[in-house]
């Protein structure tokens, strides 16, 4: 971490994680709340999907409570909803970008422009981008719905961004400059991270895939579930919770933070610091890096009788998030889930049809771009397929004594075609000739 001590000589970069993203901003309060000076001193700040929206909120100067609103106020929705995300009113990019709309300020794409960095895949050959300049406030609000548009699950035409389709980033880079050794690394997924949960599992396996290093265990498997399928925002609350806990692990472990009090939390006392082997440059009287303490304990949220006693702020911001209004609670009740369950057959051609017209209302605007997208990818494809097939059909249809043996070859390589005079015979005559 020798980095750390050049102004301006290292980047934050946040995993996709769909709704898991709460994770980050857990990380970001213990950042800004222990250590400001990682998020001040920051070079740059890198995202893909969910983590590129924490990393435009660390941008903007967005509190906690910004950020905990708005992606709890969708797992709420999804909560109210009979069917959850296969409901027809399950919109997460719509969503999404009324947020965007409504909360960033017209000069965003001048205050994110080389300081925030947003993973897309480009359809359909799937390669990654990292775009850092934005021209316009449209502009940069279509780069973050870009990175969020999971094929299939947010809809079945991919967005445009300068004139070609891209969709979510983290399927093609997850953690953008990983692999860069002046990165500090944040995922909700165990891994080869700077900041993750603890690996409390005796799996020894990693999967690296999406550049980013995840572990084999039910537990990242049950993490990648609750991305995609929210659970109650309580449970969602924790992980925030459990991000802020994982990442005052990693300041404690490098050194970075005053006080151990993740020792506190767990009612041991500290052990003294054991001092790492000395190389050449401490004999020297060179300087060297930091101690890592590797005995720093891993902390759980149920460890935590009171959180607010670490954070006010996130635990506020957190409560407040998560509260429900009584229409809300009654349909999120026992016997308000069994009427709507009881409803369903009749309410559901109902909403079915006018969630589906109110959003072909608001895709008319982007019908002839979509449609001439959809025409040229017909095209192209159908021209790939005839080609395919005809040449499969010329081979096919080939008469016998036009395709080559390559046995017979062989034995004719030596054989003039006419006379009994060697090839290579024939060759030195036209030399010589």
């Amino acid at each position: 971490m020798d980095f750390l001590e050049a102004e301006g000589g290292w980047n934050l970069s946040f995993s996709g994680s769909g709704y898991m993203g709460l994770y980050h901003v857990g990380v970001t309060q213990c950042l800004r709340q222990r250590a400001p000076r990682l998020i001040q001193g920051a070079r740059r700040f890198y995202g893909s999907s969910s983590g590129a929206l924490n990393a435009m909120a660390i941008v903007f100067g967005k509190s906690a409570d910004f950020a905990c609103s708005n992606l709890l106020d969708l797992v709420k929705l999804v909560e109210r909803l009979s069917l959850g995300i296969f409901h027809p009113a399950y919109g997460p990019a719509e969503h999404i970008r009324k947020k965007l709309y409504e909360n960033l300020p017209d000069n965003c794409h001048i205050l994110a422009s080389q300081r925030l960095g947003i993973s897309m895949t480009r359809w359909p050959d799937g390669k990654n981008f990292i775009v850092t300049d934005f021209a316009t406030r449209d502009e940069f609000i279509q780069a973050l719905i870009c990175t969020l548009y999971l094929p299939l699950y947010c809809g079945v035409i991919p967005p445009a961004f300068r004139g070609q389709r891209f969709i979510d980033g983290a399927l093609s880079n997850n953690l953008p400059f990983s692999d860069c050794p002046t990165t500090i690394t944040v995922s909700p997924f165990n891994g080869t991270v700077d900041i993750c949960p603890q690996n409390i599992s005796h799996s020894l396996f990693e999967l690296t895939a999406f550049n980013a290093s995840f572990q084999i265990s039910t537990r990242n498997f049950f993490r990648g579930l609750k991305s995609v399928f929210p659970p109650k925002p309580e449970v969602v609350a924790d992980h925030c919770r459990q991000g802020y806990l994982d990442a005052l692990r990693f300041l404690e472990r490098r050194g970075l933070t005053k006080e151990p009090v993740l020792w506190s939390l767990v009612s041991k006392e500290p052990p003294a610091l054991v001092e790492g082997p000395r190389g050449t440059g401490h004999d020297q009287g060179q300087k060297t890096g930091p101690t890592v303490r590797w005995d720093i304990p891993n902390v759980l949220v149920k460890d935590v009788p009171n959180f607010e006693l670490l954070s006010p702020e996130l635990e506020a911001a957190l409560r407040k998030a998560c509260k429900r209004d009584f229409w809300t609670r009654v349909q999120c009740s026992v016997p308000g889930k069994v009427l709507a369950y009881l409803l369903l057959p009749c309410t559901l051609p109902f909403e079915y049809a006018y969630f589906r017209s109110r959003r072909l209302m608001e895709w008319l605007p982007e019908a002839p771009d979509d449609l001439d997208w959809m025409r040229s990818i017909l095209k192209s494809t159908t021209l790939e397929v005839y080609s395919m097939a005809k040449s499969w059909l010329l081979r096919l249809g080939s008469p016998p004594g036009t395709r080559a043996d390559s046995g017979l070859l062989r034995q004719q390589r030596g054989t003039a075609p006419s006379g009994n005079r060697p090839l290579n015979h024939r060759f030195a005559d036209c030399a010589l000739g």
